[in-house]
């Protein structure tokens, strides 16, 4: 297990966190959540206006996939690490949970200084690498210690890298994950290759599906939602996001 290095963080995030947080609170809470919102908003503010409840939900697994090299995936799971943390830390609570996220980086792609730009805090994130044939594993062992406000893990890394993660047996993870966390804080979010093999869509509770449209433009698209709330693909400037 490794932490990443400390960096600079953003000056601007948390106030553009909290201003999020403000907003997202008034929403009605989970039952048994304390007052919580039902959704996780990653604190873009183009992305959380396409996605149901403006967020991703909490006590759930969440696929994000892409084309494989389309870095936005990491762009949108380091922005959910950060509005987690912004979470936290508006809420002034005396102990670290829900300032805490892992992220489990089989293929060792996460680097320090996009922590800084999304605004993460390195001090309340945790990265694991483990090896691809333990991820699985792994990543229902973090999930189901219920200490993490986001577990993101990383099937999908970046073209050149050694291994594979073929999404083939994991509709039973999924499932495992998803027992796991539910009832929770805990938010999973699952960045896949949208090209990698699969013999069934995985029973996640959404399913977002992100595509390059062009040098500055992202089209998203809710491909799935446990409550039938898809959506058509959405065109999103990535410097108004971001």
């Amino acid at each position: 297990m490794h932490r990443a290095a400390a960096t600079v963080l953003a000056p601007d995030a948390d106030a553009r966190h909290k201003e999020l947080f403000q907003s997202a609170l008034v929403r009605p809470a989970i039952e048994g959540l304390s007052g919580r919102a039902k959704a996780l908003p990653l604190g873009l503010r183009t992305v959380d206006a396409s996605l149901p409840e403006g967020g991703l939900p909490r006590g759930a697994v969440v696929e994000l996939t892409a084309p494989q090299g389309l870095a936005r995936s990491t762009t949108l799971a380091l922005s959910l690490c950060a509005s987690a943390q912004a979470e936290a830390r508006l809420r002034g609570e005396s102990d670290t949970r829900g300032a805490w996220c892992a992220w489990l980086d089989p293929t060792q792609t996460l680097f320090a200084p996009a922590l800084g730009r999304a605004g993460v805090d390195p001090d309340r994130l945790l990265v694991v690498r483990p090896n691809l044939d333990d991820l699985a594993r792994v990543a229902v062992r973090v999930a189901g210690c219920h200490a993490f406000s986001v577990v993101v893990v990383d099937t999908a890394g970046v073209p050149g890298c050694r291994g594979e993660a073929r999404l083939d047996r994991w509709v039973t993870i999924v499932r495992r994950l998803a027992l796991a966390v539910e009832g929770s804080d805990t938010t999973v979010l699952l960045l896949t290759d949208a090209a990698a093999s699969r013999a069934m869509p995985l029973p996640a509770a959404m399913r977002i599906e992100l595509e390059r449209l062009g040098e500055d433009r992202l089209g998203l698209r809710v491909a799935k939602d446990r409550r039938g709330r898809v959506t058509g693909a959405q065109s999103i400037e990535l410097g108004k996001s971001a």
